[in-house]
């Protein structure tokens, strides 16, 4: 997850940069027609405000790469400014695994899971243990001790000890009966938590992926048609600046909100391999 959020904040920061190039060319294009009567002075205080945001995030955004870069470095035991290399995207096909199939893989394989059924089997041998006080202990010992020059001498003894004190070993039987309902209990209280996480977090990743699809494929690539239309549009004077900025504003945000789905995703299956024991990407 801290490599997932460390690649978003490189992507991010890429995303601004080319953002406010793509907005000083805009301003440069307002600056060459107000320069000639043909935009107003308001046009070119809108594309500077504009381009003074992005540098702003931009440098909100450095931070939290620093942050994250600290993260991992801690995560691998490292000194916080130990240099990193940046890094690159990991592939996003779909999902090839049913939700059925996740269920079935944390009930053999959740981490929780096997900590709780130790649980179970440590309770139950407590409670093995504690039932045997119910019944006589039997102990026979057997020895031969060489003695030198004197015969040789052999020991025999058999040992018995009575369960006298009932109602203290019932006692006992009923309290690790107790505990071994009790580690059942919370066995399945897990079984149940983890149903629900690996529900929410599958769909979690199957929307995010869907919304990546749509943005990639669909409302990116009109978006940027739009803005390199209205471009033209604008040079020639058939279109106005408030337009012009909005589609370019657009494309911003709709990259922005494809790589956010994309992190979603990348968070959601690398949680669903925490809870599941499972491998789900290379």
């Amino acid at each position: 997850q801290a490599f997932h959020r460390l690649h978003h904040a490189y992507t991010m920061l890429d995303i601004f940069e080319r953002n406010r190039d793509a907005l000083r060319s805009l301003l440069r294009v307002t600056e060459a027609r107000y320069s000639v009567g043909k935009a107003a002075q308001a046009d070119v205080f809108r594309a500077q405000t504009q381009i003074t945001l992005i540098e702003a995030r931009i440098v909100q955004t450095e931070r939290d790469r620093r942050a994250r870069e600290a993260e991992l470095n801690s995560l691998l035991n490292r000194p916080p400014d130990a240099p990193l290399v940046p890094p690159h995207a990991a592939g996003h096909a779909p999902l090839a695994i049913t939700l059925d199939q996740l269920m079935a893989g944390a009930r053999d394989g959740a981490p929780m899971l096997a900590r709780d059924q130790k649980m179970i089997e440590r309770a139950q041998t407590s409670l093995s243990l504690a039932e045997k006080d119910r019944y006589p202990d039997f102990t026979l010992n057997a020895g031969y001790y060489s003695m030198g020059s004197t015969p040789p001498m052999y020991m025999f003894r058999a040992d018995m000890k009575l369960p006298i004190r009932s109602g203290r070993t019932h006692a006992g039987i009923a309290e690790r009966s107790g505990q071994v309902a009790e580690s059942r209990h919370t066995y399945e209280a897990t079984a149940r938590s983890l149903e629900y996480r690996i529900r929410d977090e599958y769909l979690t990743a199957e929307t995010a992926h869907k919304l990546m699809e749509l943005y990639s494929k669909t409302v990116m690539p009109q978006a940027r048609l739009a803005v390199e239309s209205s471009l033209v549009s604008y040079e020639s004077g058939a279109l106005d600046f408030l337009s012009v900025l909005g589609n370019q504003i657009a494309v911003f945000e709709y990259e922005m909100n494809y790589h956010e789905q994309m992190l979603e995703y990348d968070l959601a299956l690398a949680r669903l391999e925490e809870i599941t024991g499972m491998e789900l990407t290379e």
